[in-house]
């Protein structure tokens, strides 16, 4: 490695380091402004050591920013409810997920797949009675569940309940 490569491959790491420091404290202000820095600093690299870090930068840059301006979601349509509460759910708001479901439900989305969902947010919640309302709401409408649910990874807190192997089996 030459000798201007490797000091500008240094002094990039190290400001690299303290925008990170500054991102995993949260601040996320500061980190954006730092990373902003390196990324203007360094764009007209002619290392390719060097604008790879730089892309790492700008990686974090995107993130800091999209903390700092998350976006908003509108939901006009019930299917935009029901994926939004997928997403609630796959982030571990399972209540938040819950609370789009349950308006998805109220407007008349019943569906099997709408009370699949449901189910699995109540077992999250360590709700078996309504998980087992749910799945058993689910299985009325599309028998084919069964073994969907049987399957479900969510659902294994329920294999060694009786009601719940009553319903799949």
């Amino acid at each position: 490695m030459k000798l201007k490569e490797e000091k500008e491959l240094q002094a990039i790491t190290a400001e690299y380091e303290k925008a990170l420091q500054l991102f995993h404290k949260k601040s996320y202000h500061k980190a954006e402004a730092a990373f902003k820095q390196i990324i203007e600093t360094y764009k007209d690299s002619e290392f390719y050591s060097v604008l790879e870090i730089q892309t790492r930068v700008k990686v974090h840059y995107a993130i800091a920013q999209s903390q700092l301006r998350p976006a908003t979601v509108t939901l006009e349509t019930m299917q935009d409810y029901i994926w939004e509460g997928v997403y609630q759910l796959n982030s571990g708001n399972t209540d938040k997920a819950l609370e789009l479901f349950n308006h998805a439900e109220k407007e008349n989305q019943k569906d099997a797949y709408l009370y699949f969902l449901m189910a699995a947010a109540y077992v999250k919640n360590e709700d078996t009675a309504n998980s087992l309302r749910y799945v058993e709401k689910c299985l009325k409408k599309d028998a084919a569940y069964k073994v969907i649910v049987y399957n479900e990874p969510d659902f294994e807190p329920l294999l060694q309940n009786q009601d719940f192997l009553n319903l799949v089996e």
